[in-house]
């Protein structure tokens, strides 16, 4: 089977750069909302996010489907053979624009594992205060049959009598 078109993969390599690129900019633009409790902000910024993740997986679909029709495995040892198979330009190019895009899903990843744990932070302190405003003692909190959280000092009183 012949490669595919290297015109093809660096045009689909490079808006899959482009697509990580917003996302990035918008996970930043989340960071920003989450730290100023912006809830209308962060909504919008949900919707943009599912709109260009979306549009990022119809490109690695994409890109994966002309490595696939090709015979080539769409991983790492897939794209080495792909990378032997092109002259020395071919391959710079080729080399250059894909580890451009690693380096920015790196980014991205990061800059989410970042506001994930900001959103797990604040999850836990409003869970906290929520229980404080119900009167509840944390260490009274279990987990009930159905797997929520339940207040269980009723059953500790109990049990004293």
């Amino acid at each position: 089977m012949t490669p595919p078109p290297l015109d093809q993969i660096n045009a689909l390599t490079t808006q899959g750069i482009t697509f990580l690129t917003t996302l990035s900019e918008l996970l930043d633009a989340e960071y920003k909302a989450l730290q100023q409790r912006s809830i209308e902000h962060l909504q919008e910024l949900v919707g943009q996010k599912t709109d260009t993740l979306q549009q990022l997986e119809e490109n690695n679909q994409a890109r994966n489907q002309l490595f696939i029709s090709a015979g080539i495995t769409p991983d790492k040892p897939g794209l080495q053979d792909y990378k032997a198979r092109l002259n020395e330009t071919e391959a710079a190019s080729f080399t250059s624009l894909w580890s451009e895009l690693e380096q920015v899903l790196r980014q991205v990843n990061e800059k989410n594992k970042r506001n994930e744990i900001i959103i797990t932070r604040n999850s836990r302190n409003l869970e906290q205060l929520m229980s404080i405003i119900r009167g509840q003692n944390q260490k009274n909190t279990l987990y009930n049959q159905s797997g929520g959280k339940g207040n269980y000092s009723a059953q500790n009183s109990l049990g004293k009598a």
